[in-house]
């Protein structure tokens, strides 16, 4: 870091999340710069740490090898966050996390409504404790509506949406999009209202409650089909095309497939020259995107002729001379050894909580680049309670002797 500061330094955030949305969110902000206390049960731990696939010194496998193995999850989404264990099903262990509120700044969680204020924690709660503590919940639907007891995955927060009825083809069943959208997005939510809450913290010097629910988030990501959908311009569900440009799909080459793009008339032009057919230049059926797309199995049908005669990467080489928008399709062995990604440090490796790396495995790295002062995923994951000690110390003011009681009595 060469002397300079993260983003973050000096923000102090108790992290009471787990699964991968409320995780991920931490973790970013782990990575910007804050401490981030991460709490777990005495004992067992966050339930990530015993689940396959477990890393190790060994590498990566489905089953533990060694006693440094821990869960991927653990090895992946805890980097730089320490870790305490207390026992919040008890009401003691209540008690000392409210404070520990005292002197934070964040509280991250990923609960169901209603669990923190079983707790006695909700945020009416611990604002009278600590007025300028800002909390910030993750959850399926939101802390208000008619399903807000709702529990939801990714994948009923992508069904309720509406995502799945434009994903996949025509007379198939609906398809959730690969990727988990929904818990990886909404992290992304959260930090944005966390820092904006920040931001209006040091101006009012109060807190707030950041409410982030996957259903919204989702909803958010359709600007463009709903708009396309409410002036009748949608067929779903769309497979790889898009209602606003034609071409715009994906087409198989000899060895691979490729998606190709076209938006603008000329870059329509482009592409009838690259592939050798500016005789179908003035042809009445293509000469605007309103034509094509009336003649939308035509045009595929013509791109797709050319693609099928030739290697993926030659199609991509040529469309990319002639700046069309184009890429290969990349299977994920592809991705995770691509040179692009490696460039910008998205592709890092892991070590663990032990402080052994682990060979062959991969972790992402941060989306964010600053000119000044560059920030990473640079801290392993810790061992459970590995900060126990120091935590309680510096927030609670709790010294060996006490915490040697509360262990006794399964509080730590």
């Amino acid at each position: 870091m060469d002397g300079l500061n993260k983003p973050l330094d000096g923000l102090r955030v108790l992290d009471l999340t787990r699964y991968l949305a409320g995780p991920y969110c931490t973790m970013l902000l782990g990575g910007l710069g804050a401490e981030v206390i991460k709490i777990e049960p005495p004992g067992r731990g966050d339930f990530y740490r015993d689940r396959a696939p477990y890393v190790g010194p060994e590498g990566i496998s489905t089953t533990r090898k060694t006693p440094d193995d821990v869960g991927f999850g653990i090895a992946h989404r805890c980097r730089n966050k320490k870790s305490i264990t207390l026992n919040l099903r008890d009401p003691e262990g209540q008690a000392l996390f409210r404070r520990l509120c005292e002197e934070a700044d964040v509280v991250v969680e990923n609960y169901s409504p209603g669990i923190l204020e079983a707790m006695g924690c909700d945020y009416e709660s611990l604002k009278a404790l600590n007025p300028r503590l800002i909390l910030c919940s993750l959850s399926g639907f939101g802390q208000n509506g008619p399903l807000r007891d709702w529990r939801a995955y990714d994948p009923v927060a992508q069904g309720m949406s509406g995502i799945m009825s434009i994903t996949g083809y025509p007379d198939k069943a609906p398809v959730r999009c690969g990727a988990a959208i929904a818990d990886t997005v909404s992290p992304l939510v959260g930090v944005i209202g966390i820092l904006s809450a920040l931001i209006r913290r040091g101006v009012t010097g109060k807190g707030d409650w950041v409410d982030v629910a996957m259903l919204d988030v989702l909803a958010f990501l359709l600007p463009e089909v709903i708009e396309y959908f409410q002036a009748d311009m949608l067929e779903t569900p769309l497979g790889n095309r898009h209602p606003g440009g034609v071409p715009f799909n994906t087409f198989a080459a000899i060895d691979g497939h490729v998606c190709i793009a076209v938006m603008t008339d000329a870059d329509w032009l482009a592409l009838l020259k690259t592939m050798g057919r500016e005789d179908l230049n003035e042809d009445p059926r293509f000469l605007h995107v309103t034509e094509r797309r009336e003649h939308r199995d035509v045009v595929d049908d013509l791109v797709a002729g050319w693609v099928g005669s030739l290697l993926r990467d030659d199609v991509v080489a040529a469309l990319q001379r002639a700046e069309i928008v184009c890429g290969p399709i990349l299977g994920l062995d592809e991705m995770l050894d691509h040179a692009q990604l490696r460039a910008r440090g998205m592709l890092t490796g892991l070590t663990l909580p032990s402080g052994k790396p682990v060979p062959g495995a991969v972790g992402l790295g941060l989306p964010i680049r600053f000119a000044d002062g560059p920030v990473a995923f640079d801290g392993r994951a810790p061992r459970l309670g590995e900060h126990t000690e120091e935590v309680f110390a510096q927030l609670a003011g709790i010294d060996a002797a006490e915490l040697g009681q509360l262990r006794e009595r399964g509080l730590v």
